[in-house]
């Protein structure tokens, strides 16, 4: 008796449909979580990655304890992206948008604050910063960290940044991480815009 196994491979497809419905689906899911968070006012350790890159604007953000340093972090398909990694004790924020856009699905996910966000412990990596920045009691220093074979990394140890005090206006961020201890968003809303 032979007893002998075979394997067979056929080609595969995605199924479009139950797809999209369970994307949909965990969307809606956010949305709901998010407007629990909504409704009460306050979320408590709230991080945000591995989704690539997202944009955060703002009209103006007020923020005090600031640090700024190089690093590294994962950027959707590069594992190893150098970025500016933005520490705050303390943040307020008018006219908040944060948004992740989705081209495969043809959707932008939108997150909006129509009232003054307060934030407390922001942690954030950005791959870019534009807007019109001013700094209290500015303090740029450059330490030796010694020989590293990954200038990167070289680069992120030897060069820091901070002020007591750090106000933007017309604040556009593209950013891989956010990390709040403690963040309110009254009036928040989520909603879903076409790409076009």
């Amino acid at each position: 008796m032979n007893m002998a196994s075979q394997s067979l491979i056929l080609g595969g497809h995605t199924a479009k449909k139950p797809l999209l419905l369970a994307l949909l689906g965990g969307f809606l899911s956010l949305a709901l979580m998010l407007s629990a968070f909504g409704l009460t006012g306050v979320a408590y350790a709230v991080p945000i990655s591995g989704v690539g890159e997202f944009t955060v604007q703002f009209d103006k953000l007020n923020g005090s304890g600031f640090k700024m340093y190089g690093g590294v972090a994962e950027a959707g398909n590069a594992p190893q992206t150098p970025v500016f990694v933005n520490e705050m004790e303390k943040a307020t924020i008018q006219g908040l948008r944060i948004s992740k856009d989705f081209p495969a699905l043809g959707i932008r996910v939108v997150i909006v604050a129509s009232e003054l966000v307060s934030i407390d412990g922001l942690v954030q990596k950005a791959t870019q910063i534009n807007g019109n920045i001013s700094f209290g009691s500015l303090t740029m220093k450059e330490s030796y960290v010694g020989d590293t074979s990954n200038p990167v990394e070289k680069a992120a140890k030897e060069f820091s940044q901070g002020a007591d005090s750090i106000t933007i206006e017309n604040g556009d961020i593209k950013t891989v991480y956010l990390f709040q201890q403690k963040v309110s968003l009254p009036g928040m809303k989520v909603y879903f815009e076409k790409l076009n």
